[in-house]
């Protein structure tokens, strides 16, 4: 059986038969195909003739263009901004699909529509209008370059932020490496260098 990330929804019975334009698949129970004048995703539907009853839920709950969710087999699950890095490193067991949005105007999910993933370390993702493909050991591995880099960026700017204050010497070094208690300076050149030949 072919599995639709439409399925993940609750079906929405209609009357009409044919092609869905979404997924593709054939129905007996779909819907006209009546997008509103601001729809942008038309490059994301296929040939066909109806909105299946799946792919009606899907595209007709605002909510789901709005907010960022995850759907397995248990359902669709709503997520938090907080959450999102989280659910990206830690997905869910296959089947499932993930959809991110920033604006909450994007019809990104559409893209979707075919795009069940089945591993949980390569797997496909919608953001906004994108469809982006996930390598999660890639993934982890920026996530401690980003960390890292945040880290020393916020210490570069707590440096920057006493010497604004007129404090004519700031350490530095990381604690692991003050030997002593004597202080570097830095030349003119700050924030560009860091010289040991005083301010």
């Amino acid at each position: 059986m072919i599995l639709y990330a439409s399925d993940f929804f609750p079906p929405t019975p209609g009357d009409k038969k044919g092609r869905c334009v979404i997924c593709g698949r054939e129905t007996e129970h779909g819907h006209k195909i009546d997008f509103s004048e601001k729809f942008t995703m038309w490059s994301a539907l296929q040939e066909g003739d109806v909105i299946c009853e799946h792919c009606y839920t899907m595209a007709r709950n605002q909510d789901y263009r709005r907010k960022s969710w995850v759907a397995d087999k248990n359902g669709v699950r709503f997520l938090k901004r907080d959450e999102i890095l989280p659910t990206l490193l830690e997905p869910p067991e296959p089947p499932f699909t993930i959809f991110i949005t920033k604006s909450g105007k994007k019809q990104g999910f559409l893209l979707l529509a075919n795009r069940v993933n089945y591993s949980r370390d390569r797997y496909f993702i919608a953001f906004e209008d994108q469809l982006i493909f996930v390598d999660r050991p890639t993934l982890k591995r920026m996530v401690e370059v980003a960390k890292r880099a945040r880290r020393s960026c916020l210490r570069s700017w707590k440096i920057f932020s006493r010497l604004r204050n007129n404090e004519k010497s700031v350490d530095v070094r990381p604690p692991s490496s003050r030997l002593s208690s004597v202080h570097v300076g830095f030349c003119r050149c700050f924030p560009t260098c860091f010289c040991s030949s005083g301010v």
